[in-house]
């Protein structure tokens, strides 16, 4: 699931929501162990993983544990259509409540970034994984699956910002989501996934038989009424400027 639309339009809002309000993620996160809960009665048992990373300007970062390291990701040997992330930080997590207690870390931890430097945090695609492994003993069965969850950078038209650079490398990456969409659609032989790191990194739940969600945010005022529309339309996907 991701949110797209120009930057102040609720993107972040929209995935994690208020005290009193919860937002896409926390539900997800009780909509997932109540579900444990209910396949538990069936007799799985499963072990649920949580890593939280940015990307900014084409580099990846750990929102858990924010020292200076190199990031890269690769296709795992088990399967060519998943993907893992050297060096990241990846928890074991029992409940909703641990879930929600790592997400509190990795967004305090995403605060003191963007105040102690370059605002990463409101130029960056964040991105929440959570990994489940099942098992069952009788049947000797086991399955495995994520959910990627993902607060996109703000889009923004390249005449009215100064920041040049990390435009550009904001519409490229949504330009290539919206290349690696339309390619799934036209069941084309190459899809470009490795184009960005984000499409690369969402790879395994763009293809296959997974399943995609994108919300698009608009702000309700006459000032973003181009951008809102350029965000209903997808322009800013679509059309990357060199």
């Amino acid at each position: 699931m991701c949110a797209y639309g120009q930057t102040g339009s609720g993107k972040t809002f929209t995935m994690d929501g208020t005290i009193g309000n919860s937002g896409v993620i926390s539900r997800t996160v009780d909509l997932l162990f109540d579900s444990i809960k209910a396949y538990r009665n069936l007799g799985w048992q499963y072990q649920t993983k949580g890593q939280y990373l940015e990307i900014y300007n084409e580099v990846l970062y750990d929102v858990l544990d924010n020292e200076s390291k190199a990031m890269e990701i690769h296709m795992t040997r088990s399967d060519k259509n998943d993907v893992y992330i050297s060096n990241i930080t990846q928890e074991t997590v029992k409940n909703a409540d641990c879930l929600r207690q790592l997400m509190r870390i990795a967004k305090m931890n995403r605060a003191t970034a963007a105040t102690a430097g370059d605002e990463r945090s409101s130029r960056s695609h964040a991105v929440t994984n959570i990994e489940l492994i099942g098992s069952h003993a009788e049947r000797r069965g086991t399955s495995k699956g994520s959910i990627n969850l993902a607060d996109l950078a703000g889009s923004q038209s390249l005449k009215r910002n100064m920041r040049l650079n990390e435009t550009k490398n904001i519409n490229r990456s949504s330009s290539e989501l919206t290349n690696v969409i339309l390619a799934l659609l036209h069941k084309q032989d190459h899809i470009p996934y490795r184009n960005s790191k984000l499409t690369h990194l969402l790879m395994p739940c763009l293809g296959g038989h997974s399943k995609t969600l994108i919300f698009i945010n608009v702000a309700p005022l006459q000032d973003c009424f181009n951008e809102s529309l350029k965000s209903l339309r997808c322009e800013s996907m679509q059309n990357y400027e060199n």
